[in-house]
């Protein structure tokens, strides 16, 4: 049965898909930096390993272009880590405000119900009480056509 909340639980329905999918592209994200991060970790093992090797050898420049390059992926890691927190208690929210119209929904289709079963319930006794009427009213025509006339 459809009642008036059924387009606002619709709408809040999307407000949670949108949310979801927010969060699992922010997500995706986290994941390909800390990718990046372990990555550019990896390359700097191997490079202190090379210059360790060869004394002559200077990495002093493009170990701090890749320390620079790690200090903004955790930077980038730590904004991302913010926006999912922040997504996931819009989501929480949206979710709370879906749950409080989907009641609002179910006690209107309660209500319809109970007024249905009323209705019928009233129906059913007026006819019986349509039947009573006209049982007793035949009784007594019968017992006054049997009496004699005085």
């Amino acid at each position: 049965m459809k009642t008036p909340f059924d387009t606002v639980v619709r709408l809040r329905q999307r407000e949670i898909d949108q949310r979801r999918i927010a969060i699992h592209a922010q997500t995706s994200r986290l994941n390909e930096i800390e990718a990046a991060s372990d990555a550019l970790q990896q390359e700097l093992a191997v490079e202190y390993e090379a210059s360790a090797d060869q004394w002559s050898m200077s990495a002093e420049a493009f170990m701090r272009r890749k320390m620079s390059h790690q200090v903004q992926l955790a930077a980038q890691c730590i904004a991302v880590s913010k926006t999912i927190r922040g997504l996931r208690r819009e989501a929480t929210e949206a979710f709370g405000a879906m749950q409080v119209v989907q009641n609002a929904a179910d006690g209107f289709r309660s209500e319809w119900k109970r007024n249905v079963h009323r209705a019928e319930q009233r129906a059913s006794d007026d006819l019986g009480a349509v039947r009573l009427a006209r049982i007793r009213s035949a009784k007594e025509r019968s017992v006054m056509l049997r009496q004699p006339a005085r």
